[in-house]
């Protein structure tokens, strides 16, 4: 047999392996190359998860946040920036918008160039608007240029209860020390005496007596309105007769009333039940129909109404008083406010209470002008007990 015939089949086959090998090596390849797609894809399509989320976290965020570039141009701002600084929110900035022309703010403006020539973190607080901001500038390095993050924080509600502490701490320091001077006095007094005296003696520790027990009193509410504010106070609602609640305080100061010759008049509905801790209403009604007393001149006249609302019921105390001006409205349930401090009577912390308790059950306390002016009138609500 001729050789020829015999090497065709060999080169053949030899061409077919080869073919076979390379188309192989392709399939690998191609099969590589889908793989390493598939993954850029996934990482892609989890990089844009990632952005998404951190958009997100970024928009709701409650701080202001604003990147800016060296040029002091902004690059970005989220939702709460566009709030501060009153920007429309459909216009984003773009590469003509600056610092300044957003913010408009020297201030800021000036803060920002500070932190791009030192490139050190720097925080400032100022205001805006009513409110008050701690700034914080933030140089950073991305891709060789420089960019500065500004956060603002809004510490208004910081700033006014810090205020509120100081005050209480002074409203604190001012009431102690008039009952412990008094008490200091009238014992340097009695050391002074003769003993020989008894009947000036126990005057003298009668006034001793009566001072401390407005320590006594102070320490007490303070304790009770810290207990109350901190939400550890025990207040167990039950249904109960509004009117029993009324006619029980009344006869505890009816006496008090009496010689002042004050009336104290009012129509009370029967059977009207209410959602409430009675003890704790009972002390409410008790501090109203006390400052009413205190502040209604003599043969004057308080008058207590309870009116139906939809689902409530609104308890008023007005007095024949000289009143309460409108600045003061508010100012009366704080801690310690005494209209005149030339004349301190009481620890000025029962209105204070009072708030607390009726807000403890779901109700509104407020003061306003007495519809027959002179006079104030007290009002707060109660959850009617079919509620």
């Amino acid at each position: 047999m001729n050789p020829f015939f015999l090497l065709v089949p060999t080169l053949l086959l030899a061409a077919s392996a080869i073919i076979n090998i390379v188309l192989f090596r392709r399939l690998r390849e191609e099969q590589a190359r889908r793989e390493s797609l598939a993954e850029s894809f996934d990482n892609s399509r989890s990089l844009e998860i990632r952005l998404d989320a951190i958009e997100a976290l970024n928009e709701y965020a409650q701080d202001a946040l604003i990147l800016v570039d060296d040029r002091c141009q902004v690059v970005h701002m989220n939702s709460a920036a566009h709030r501060v600084f009153d920007w429309d929110a459909s216009v984003t900035p773009n590469a003509a918008t600056t610092l300044i022309a957003v913010t408009r703010s020297h201030e800021i403006d000036q803060v920002v160039n500070l932190a791009l020539e030192t490139h050190d973190e720097n925080e400032h607080q100022l205001s805006i608007g009513p409110n008050t901001y701690r700034l914080r500038v933030c140089p950073t390095q991305i891709r060789d240029h420089t960019f500065v993050m500004l956060t603002l924080t809004d510490v208004s509600e910081l700033r006014r209860l810090d205020r509120a502490r100081r005050d209480m701490v002074a409203n604190i320091s001012h009431e102690l020390r008039t009952p412990i001077t008094s008490i200091r006095l009238l014992v340097d007094t009695l050391m002074r005496s003769k003993l020989d005296d008894p009947e000036r003696a126990q005057q003298l520790l009668g006034k001793i007596a009566a001072e401390t027990d407005t320590l006594n009193q102070m320490a007490q509410e303070l304790l009770d309105l810290s207990m109350i504010e901190s939400g550890r106070a025990e207040f167990i609602l039950m249904p109960v007769e509004l009117s029993t609640i009324i006619t029980t305080s009344v006869e505890r100061l009816i006496e008090q009333a009496r010689r002042k010759s004050i009336s104290i008049e009012g129509q009370l509905p029967p059977r009207l039940q209410v959602l409430a801790d009675e003890e704790q209403i009972r002390r409410v009604m008790g501090n109203l129909l006390h400052n009413a007393i205190k502040f209604t001149p003599p043969e004057g006249l308080i008058d207590i109404a309870v009116d139906l609302l939809d689902d409530e019921v609104l308890v008023s105390v007005t007095d024949t008083g000289p009143g309460v001006t409108a600045d003061e409205r508010e100012r009366v349930f704080e801690r310690f406010y005494q209209s005149d401090r030339a004349r301190r009577t009481g620890t000025g912390l029962g209105l204070a209470i009072a708030k607390h308790i009726v807000q403890a059950h779901g109700g509104k306390i407020w003061v306003e002008e007495s519809p027959n002016p002179p006079g104030t009138r007290f009002c707060f609500t109660l959850p009617l007990a079919s509620r």
